[in-house]
């Protein structure tokens, strides 16, 4: 196996004056923190400022982490999953505050004709879950899981009521409002109208030419004991959310197995390199902050303004997790704070990837990995790479 201290700062990376000290957190990442394989990257304007990489992708046999390495993000994919609802937004095709059922009349079944788009977006619908029982093998057909969720009914229980994460559901109810909206589905939506035109290596499914620059997925040692309350918990409707089916199996390969990479499960197998993460989220975040009627690269200023307006800011009942989500959909800080990262929004992903927007100073960063370990305290990866950014970024200002 590689020396990875060795590659953390390859031929091609970047790192600006001012931001030395990101490099170091990310060397620091792989001696003291537990690190596999990884990569951060920060745009700020446009301009390519930090672009790190290193480390193993494959323990297996030891293949290096890349330029080019594409690393799933889990549920930062749903901040992917939003930008590409908020364009259909943009285009005046849907209104967020508009019935699913106007687009998907299978959808009021049961009692769901009043769930709105943005109800769903920022789980507050009551569906956080699935009714029937499904596989690990099920979830890869998108459009089988929608039906299912247009047949059932929302959620009884008064804990749902109000905000609760789901895993999997959103994503499936807005890649099939994409597809009744626009004609295309998501992947193919996304590809077209957003990756392709603005050269981002972001996939909805990674394609066959792509699939050897994939890192492997590995859990650290204590990352799925964290979960074992949930995954195992006898009350039915923390089952459905978490257990059906669990979004990560004690076999840890079924995340870089082919079918796995290469299906539409919206809203947590999106993969990408850092640097491309960061760039789409830096275009968003200078969109955030033009002037009205400015031509934005993505998203107007009006439609960014209410996406990223805090919508919904609650503990949810189920995992005791204090969230925070824009009207639009994007996770926001729980607690807005001074400095560049105050009132970032974007999503992060299960075993501790970042993808952020600062809208403040028009920044984007993102730093993706493929060693998955536990919430808190355990991991202080991400949270000390953006903070390193973040004082980078004060000091230039």
């Amino acid at each position: 196996m590689p020396d990875v201290t060795a590659t953390l700062q390859p031929e091609g990376a970047a790192v600006e004056p001012g931001c030395e000290a990101v490099a170091e957190e990310f060397a620091r990442n792989f001696t003291d923190r537990g690190e596999l394989g990884a990569a951060f990257a920060l745009y700020r304007g446009g301009r390519l400022v930090v672009d790190l990489w290193g480390g193993v992708a494959d323990s297996r046999t030891g293949r290096p982490w890349g330029r080019d390495t594409l690393q799933i993000i889990f549920s930062g994919s749903k901040g992917i999953v939003v930008t590409a609802l908020l364009l259909l937004v943009e285009r005046e095709q849907l209104r967020l505050d508009d019935a699913v059922a106007r687009y998907w009349p299978e959808f009021a079944a049961a009692g769901k004709h009043g769930i709105t788009i943005r109800q769903v977006a920022t789980f507050t619908a009551a569906m956080p879950a699935l009714r029937v029982s499904v596989s690990q093998d099920d979830i890869l057909d998108a459009r089988a899981m929608a039906a299912l969720l247009a047949a059932q009914e929302p959620e009884s229980d008064p804990r749902a009521h109000g905000l609760m994460y789901g895993p999997f559901t959103s994503g499936w109810i807005i890649g099939e409002l994409v597809r009744r909206v626009d004609g295309r589905p998501l992947d193919a939506f996304f590809r077209q109208e957003i990756a392709r035109p603005h050269g981002l290596d972001l996939h909805f499914g990674v394609p066959d030419r792509d699939l050897a620059r994939v890192a492997r997925t590995e859990y650290g040692t204590e990352f799925l004991a964290q979960f074992s309350g949930f995954f195992a918990n006898a009350d039915p409707l923390t089952r459905r959310v978490w257990s059906n089916p669990m979004p990560f199996p004690p076999h840890e390969d079924l995340w870089s197995a082919r079918e796995r990479l290469q299906a539409l499960i919206p809203a947590v197998n999106v993969a990408g390199t850092a640097r491309d993460f960061a760039r789409l989220y830096g275009m968003l975040a200078e969109d955030a902050m033009r002037a009205p009627g400015e031509r934005p690269h993505l998203l107007s200023r009006p439609v960014l303004d209410d996406a990223r307006g805090v919508h919904v800011r609650a503990t949810d009942p189920l995992i005791d997790v204090p969230m925070s989500y824009g009207g639009g959909g994007y996770r926001l800080r729980t607690q807005p704070r001074p400095g560049p990262d105050g009132v970032s929004f974007g999503h992060d992903g299960g075993g501790g990837s970042a993808n952020q927007a600062w809208p403040r100073v028009g920044a984007g960063v993102s730093y993706v990995m493929n060693r998955l370990i536990a919430l808190g305290p355990d991991d202080r990866r991400a949270s000390s790479l953006l903070s390193a950014a973040a004082s980078a970024l004060t000091v230039h200002d």
